[in-house]
């Protein structure tokens, strides 16, 4: 009688030491890759001033490119007017149905102001000014919607829709999931931040120089933004 057959299991995706000697290499769970990183030289700490590798996320123990990397900064901005767009068409519906309901109070956009004698007129409120107030209100609680949307998406799946079409996910800088708290945090900070004018702009733009290419609200949240190792598909090497 045969004994039982043994199947080898094959480790699960990750980067693992470089079988060829140096460095790590990234195995997809099936097969090397092309993806290697480079041995680090010895570390130096004077004065507590880190002196290792300077690839932006090497202080985190982040290759310099391919899975698990940080996402390059056009790929976020990507994501998030990809996510604006899913969003697009429940801003047109809220704000159709808004001015249906409100437009017949508005009055005219321009009205006239009268003068009678030297008796005072009220004077009206112009029903442009409702109407600004109408979009305004409309994009705040579109902004909510937003702050609901990322936090969903991201505590539950990992990532947006914007994100996982283009390979990127957010995790804490220790490279765990975010959870509910930390999705929050994350997105609310982003919404209230673009509510401040040159802070909001100086937010997206701040991981174009951060060592670990963190937005101010990543800093906040305590959370950086990689290419996703799950649905990255590198050249086999």
């Amino acid at each position: 009688m045969d004994g039982p057959v043994v199947t080898a299991t094959l480790p699960p995706a990750n980067w693992y030491p470089d079988p060829g000697g140096g460095g790590l290499r990234y195995w997809d769970g099936a097969a090397w890759t092309g993806h290697r990183v480079p041995p680090p030289g010895p570390p130096v700490h004077p004065y507590g001033v880190w002196a290792g590798p300077t690839w932006k996320g090497a202080r985190l123990g982040r290759p310099p490119y391919g899975p698990g990397a940080l996402a390059e900064p056009g790929r976020r901005l990507g994501a998030r007017l990809l996510d604006l767009l899913v969003l697009l068409p429940v801003f047109a519906v809220l704000l159709a149905v808004t001015l249906l309901i409100a437009a017949p109070r508005f009055g005219p956009l321009f009205p006239d102001f009268p003068q009678v004698g030297d008796t005072p007129q009220p004077t009206p409120t112009p029903g442009f000014v409702w109407l600004y107030l109408v979009v305004v209100g409309c994009a705040l609680a579109m902004g909510l919607v937003m702050v609901v949307y990322e936090t969903v998406l991201v505590a539950r799946y990992g990532r947006t829709l914007g994100m996982r079409w283009l390979g990127i996910r957010p995790l804490g800088t220790d490279g765990v999931p975010l959870g509910w708290a930390r999705s929050f945090v994350r997105a609310l900070i982003y919404w209230l931040f673009s509510l401040l004018s040159w802070i909001g702009l100086l937010n997206v733009l701040w991981c174009l120089w951060d060592d670990d290419r963190q937005c101010l609200h990543d800093k906040v949240a305590d959370s950086i933004v990689v290419n996703d190792p799950v649905d990255a598909t590198p050249a086999v090497g």
